[in-house]
């Protein structure tokens, strides 16, 4: 099996977009979670505050998405 691994140099890598599933919590807080995957979630008072608090934590963890080429066998 052949494999092919795409990824970008430092100075071109694209900007990552991702859907955010936005919640009003119970406790009157917000939730702001990042759609298929859990693990990245923050939460505030407002909108605003679980937003920057989610990009905070996404900057800090340096999600990187890389393009698999799989040739068949």
């Amino acid at each position: 099996m052949n494999l092919t691994v795409k990824t970008y140099p430092n100075n071109t890598v694209p900007k990552l977009n991702y859907d955010v599933l936005i919640q009003n919590q119970p406790d009157g807080g917000v939730s702001a979670t990042v759609l298929g995957l859990p693990d990245f979630k923050g939460s505030g008072v407002t909108k605003q505050e679980a937003l920057e608090k989610l990009i905070q934590l996404l900057q800090e963890r340096k999600p990187e998405i890389v393009t698999l080429a799989i040739e068949p066998p």
